[in-house]
C-alpha cells in the first residue's frame, strides 16, 4: 500500500507540472504576440527651418597692444632714471626708463663737436672769398653753434663748393660727430608710449652691457586677444566686427573688435584665427575673456533640444506611412541646452523623445 500511494503522489505531481508548463508557455507567447503588434507612440514637433543668428563664442588671453622688451645697446652703470624702474611704476612717453653712465661718450661728443667748429671756422674765410654768395648761410650755421646744444644739418653745398667741403673734411668731421651724438643717446633708454613697467631686471648700480634684457614695458590702454573660430563662420566675419567680453574671474563687461583676420586656414583644425582688440577698466596682460561675436547667421536653420541629436550627428524623423528614419544632419553650435542644426527642410516631422532605443524602418504612431 506504502508503494501505491507514493506512486499515485509522484503521477499527481508529474500531471501537475505538464499543466503549468503548457499555461505558462501560452502567456508568454501571447505577450510576445502582443508585443509585436502593439505600434511605438511618439511624440513629435515640425520642423520650421528659419535664419538664426549664431552665438559664437571666442576664448583667449589678452596681450597689450604696445608691449616692448627694453634691451641696452651699450654699455654702462646704471644710474637711475626719471623714475624707479620697477614693476608697477608708470612713465610717460619720452620719460628716462633708464639712464646709464655716460660720462666718456659725452666727454667725446664734446671733443669732436669741437674740432668740428674748430674746422669750420678755418673754412670760413675761403668760403668768403671764393664762394661770396654762400657766406652768409655758412657764418650764420657757425654762430648758431654750441657745445651743449646737439649739432644741427650742415647748410645746403652744391657743385665747386661741396667738393671744397669734402677736401677740408667738413662733411667727414660732421658725420663724427652726430655718430658720437646718437651713441650718446643710447645712453638713456626712454619709453616709447605712456605704459607702465611689467618686468624689471636691473638694479641701479648694476652694469649694463649691450644686448641685454632689463625688463618689459607696456601700456594698459589697449589689449589683443589671438583666437580661433571655424571655417565655416570665416565668409561672414568682417574688420571691425563687435565683440562682447565678460570675465569668468571679475565683474564686467568690455566691448571689443576684430582687429585683423588670418589669411589661412589651420590644417590641423580647420580654423581661421582672428586678433580682437578691446580695452577697458580692469582689463591686465594676462586676463582671459569670453567673447561673442555679433552679426553671425545661419540659414535654413533649425534650433532643437540637445537630447533630441543622437551621435552628435543624427536625428530621427517621421517619414511616408509612419515610418521611423534616422536622418544626418549638420550640427552648426552647441549652446547651453540647445543645439542650432541644419540639413532639414521645413515640415520635417521630428521625434521629440530624450532617449529613443528603436530601429529606422520601425511603423510607429506619431503624436504631437
Amino acid at each position: 500500500m506504502k508503494v501505491v500511494k507514493n506512486a499515485i503522489i509522484a503521477v499527481v505531481i508529474l500531471i501537475v507540472g505538464i499543466l503549468a508548463s503548457k499555461k505558462l508557455g501560452s502567456m508568454s507567447q501571447k505577450e510576445e504576440i502582443k508585443e509585436d503588434t502593439r505600434k511605438m507612440e511618439l511624440r513629435v514637433v515640425t520642423a520650421d527651418t528659419d535664419t538664426i543668428a549664431v552665438p559664437l563664442k571666442v576664448y583667449g588671453k589678452l596681450a597689450a597692444v604696445d608691449r616692448t622688451s627694453v634691451l641696452a645697446e651699450v654699455s654702462g652703470i646704471f644710474r637711475g632714471g626719471d623714475r624707479s624702474f620697477l614693476e608697477g611704476t608708470s612713465f610717460k612717453k619720452g620719460e628716462v626708463l633708464i639712464q646709464l653712465d655716460n660720462a666718456e661718450a659725452l666727454a667725446n661728443v664734446m671733443s669732436l663737436k669741437g674740432n668740428f667748429i674748430n674746422a669750420l671756422l678755418g673754412v670760413l674765410p675761403d668760403i668768403k672769398q671764393d664762394y661770396p654768395q654762400d657766406y652768409e648761410r655758412f657764418a650764420a650755421y657757425y654762430e648758431a653753434l654750441s657745445l651743449e646744444s646737439a649739432l644741427p644739418a650742415l647748410p645746403e653745398a652744391a657743385g665747386k663748393l661741396e667738393k671744397f667741403l669734402i677736401a677740408r673734411g667738413m662733411p667727414s668731421a660732421y658725420y663724427q660727430v652726430k655718430s658720437a651724438e646718437e651713441r650718446l643717446e643710447k645712453f638713456a633708454i626712454k619709453a616709447p608710449f605712456d605704459g607702465v613697467v611689467a618686468t624689471a631686471l636691473v638694479k641701479p648700480g648694476n652694469l649694463v652691457s649691450p644686448g641685454r634684457a632689463l625688463g618689459t614695458f607696456l601700456s594698459t590702454k589697449s589689449y589683443e586677444m589671438t583666437t580661433a573660430v571655424t571655417l565655416s563662420y570665416a565668409d561672414q566675419l568682417t574688420i571691425g566686427q563687435k565683440v562682447n567680453f565678460t570675465s569668468p574671474d571679475i565683474e564686467g563687461n568690455w566691448t571689443g573688435s576684430i582687429a585683423r583676420i588670418a589669411p589661412v586656414v589651420d590644417a590641423a583644425t580647420q580654423s581661421v584665427s582672428i586678433v580682437v582688440r578691446v580695452s577697458g577698466k580692469d582689463l591686465r596682460e594676462g586676463m582671459y575673456l569670453t567673447g561673442q561675436v555679433q552679426g553671425l547667421e545661419v540659414r535654413d536653420a533649425l534650433k532643437v533640444p540637445a537630447y533630441m541629436v543622437s551621435d552628435n550627428e543624427y536625428v530621427y524623423t517621421i517619414e511616408q506611412d509612419s515610418v521611423l528614419q534616422r536622418k544626418m544632419i549638420e550640427v552648426v553650435e552647441w549652446l547651453d541646452n540647445e543645439i542650432i542644426i541644419t540639413g532639414l527642410p521645413s515640415g520635417t516631422l521630428l521625434v521629440d523623445e530624450p532617449t529613443l532605443k528603436a530601429a529606422s524602418g520601425l511603423v510607429v504612431t506619431p503624436v504631437k
